[in-house]
């Protein structure tokens, strides 16, 4: 789905829940996976992740488009230590000046 309509249908809503992408880590990602397999090939991989998951600065200005009050980023793609929750946070805030929720599993409100 297009994240327009995404925006679209959250309009004016309280909370946001939205899986999100960190570009450089899933770079770092594809690139390791294609050292240790073969048969992973980094183009391929990009592209998919590309195709189906959403930079998470691309959902920060979605969140921001439809007026929600939070931002629950959900479903983190790709999980790396690297990334640590402050990254995920200050990259939607670049455009989403609501309150920003980094999901992890497990977590209740």
């Amino acid at each position: 789905m297009p994240l327009e309509a995404v925006a679209q249908m959250a309009k004016g809503a309280d909370v946001l829940v939205h899986e999100a992408m960190s570009i450089p880590a899933t770079q770092q990602m594809a690139h390791e996976l294609a050292r240790a397999n073969p048969q992973a090939n980094y183009e391929r991989v990009m592209h998919h992740m590309l195709a189906d998951h959403s930079p998470v600065a691309e959902v920060g200005r979605i969140a921001q488009e439809a007026g929600v009050k939070t931002l629950v980023l959900s479903h983190l793609t790709p999980v790396l230590p690297a990334t640590p929750p402050e990254r995920w946070r200050a990259a939607a805030a670049r455009y989403f000046k609501g309150e920003i929720i980094v999901g992890q599993d497990l977590m209740v409100a």
